[in-house]
């Protein structure tokens, strides 16, 4: 699925979707990866959601966004409690979705001029 919009002055954007792949700048991703507008953070050691702690969000609360977006792959998985409170103790939003619409979130929040990061998370080969 091809999601290209008109993103401003982003220099890292996803522009499609496919199941087991996510395409940042046409280029795709097939590993767990880390974007927002001005940066790609790739491989992202993350494979799971139950992986998600301080250390492995740490480039997130050293420059924190409006809002992040974990995608979890074909269904919705939720994060731990003490995640969604950490990142309240940062107060970050966070909103957690399948990667499809965590795709077209991040992409009309970012089209919106909205500080969002995205979090993509494929399992390991």
């Amino acid at each position: 699925m091809d999601i290209t919009q008109d993103f401003a002055d982003a220099k890292f954007v996803i522009t499609g979707y496919e199941p087991d792949r996510v395409f940042i700048n046409n280029e795709p991703q097939q590993h767990s990866f880390i974007v927002c507008p001005e940066s790609l953070i790739t491989p992202w050691k993350v494979t799971d959601i139950k992986h998600l702690n301080e250390t492995t969000l740490v480039s997130i609360f050293e420059n924190p966004p409006e809002i992040m977006i974990i995608g979890t792959g074909e269904s919705l998985i939720l994060p731990e409690p003490k995640i969604i409170a950490l990142f309240a103790k940062h107060q970050i939003g966070l909103e957690t979705m399948n990667t499809n619409a965590a795709c077209r979130t991040y992409g009309i929040l970012i089209a919106d001029g909205r500080r969002t990061t995205a979090g993509i998370i494929y399992p390991e080969d």
